[in-house]
């Protein structure tokens, strides 16, 4: 492996670190926090009001998108109760080294979003996904500086959110569903003092039906700013650091993500290192990264180009896999997206041809 390369890509997601939403372009462009668009201040999932209306007025084509608008739409139902749904349906085709290439659809994502307010700070939510996506946690927005405490099932505040979940940042760091169970139960704690956010949590290391038979725990510590350097253009800075044992090996996870934005173009990455030291002592080190461009060239239509880099042991010269990714993204309709992405994937040069065509339809509410 040449070790300026991951070096370098580890700056650059520095450089462009910031704050970790979904999607994270949409936040460094408007610069604002999570939890101006989103029920869970981690972002993702169910969007309030103001995100509600950021998704309908601001994403789709202007034009289209009068005749089909429903007229007073919101997603509240009434004071107490509010709805929101995502859906994903991607068709793929993928060359097979050796033998023809093969293709298919898949439901990538159905979730389902209520949430219930207790009181006016209070609030219990609830989300249910096709396979192993479902959190139920409570939200009290009691700590000073627009801070709050989580508490229930949840899927920790690590990283970047970003709804491929085949990118290494989330594979490699147990972020994605495709690893299983990914959410832990336990709590978080943020405040939010000017631009930046502080949060800590502590979690279960490992995760069951019912109630663990292991002590052990996970802990996170995450810091992250969002500054307004001048108008329209918006610097995010952010690390985390995630730590568990299980089965008697300790894995550690350094991360740094990030954003900036000037008028239409937006750049955003993150980096992690992950360490896992085995019962005998012996450590290996993952590098992982990634980086993405995005350009709105009109409203409703963004140019999108996206690196993803794995090293599976920094101690060694060989063993690091990369994509390449060049596609777009087109908002015909409010709470419509479709998303034709090539993907090059470089991996061992004997290995052969694996390059990947796929077309996402998302539906959001």
């Amino acid at each position: 492996m040449n070790i300026h390369r991951p070096a370098i890509v580890l700056l650059l997601a520095a450089a462009f670190a910031g704050n970790a939403s979904a999607l994270p372009r949409f936040a460094s462009r408007t610069g604002a926090k999570c939890q101006s668009c989103h029920v869970n201040p981690s972002g993702g999932a169910m969007r309030i009001p103001f995100g509600v209306q950021y998704g309908r007025e601001q994403l789709p084509v202007p034009e289209w998108s009068k005749d089909f608008e429903l007229e007073d739409f919101s997603n509240v139902i009434t004071n107490v109760l509010g709805v929101g749904a995502d859906f994903r349906t991607l068709f793929y085709s993928q060359q097979v080294p050796g033998a023809s290439a093969r293709n298919g659809f898949y439901q990538m994502q159905g979730d389902i979003y209520l949430n219930f307010r207790i009181a006016k700070k209070v609030s219990f939510f609830l989300k249910k996904g096709l396979r192993n996506g479902f959190e139920a946690f409570g939200l009290l927005h009691i700590l000073p500086a627009s801070g709050h405490v989580k508490v229930g099932k949840f899927l920790p505040n690590f990283g970047t959110r970003l709804d491929d979940h085949t990118t290494y940042i989330r594979q490699v760091t147990g972020m994605s569903p495709e690893q299983g169970r990914v959410e832990r139960t336990g709590l978080e704690a943020a405040v939010s003092p000017g631009a930046f956010t502080i949060t800590g949590g502590i979690y279960n290391a490992e995760e069951g039906d019912f109630p663990p038979s292991s002590s052990t725990k996970a802990y996170l510590g995450r810091v992250e700013g969002m500054f307004n350097l001048a108008p329209d253009l918006f610097l995010g800075l952010g690390g985390n650091v995630l730590t568990k044992k299980v089965g008697g090996v300790t894995s550690t996870f350094y991360g740094g993500m990030g954003s900036l934005s000037w008028g239409g173009l937006t750049v955003f990455g993150e980096a992690d290192l992950v360490k896992n030291k085995s019962p005998l002592g012996v450590t290996v080190t993952e590098l992982v990264s990634y980086v993405e461009a995005d350009y709105a060239v009109t409203q409703g239509f963004d140019l999108k180009l996206a690196y993803d880099f794995r090293d599976f042991d920094v101690d060694y010269k060989t063993g690091s896999i990369a994509r390449y990714s060049i596609g777009f993204e087109f908002f015909p309709l409010a709470g419509v997206e479709v998303r034709p992405v090539y993907r090059i994937v470089k991996e061992d040069p004997n290995s052969g041809n694996k390059n990947e065509i796929a077309l996402l339809l998302h539906l959001y509410l």
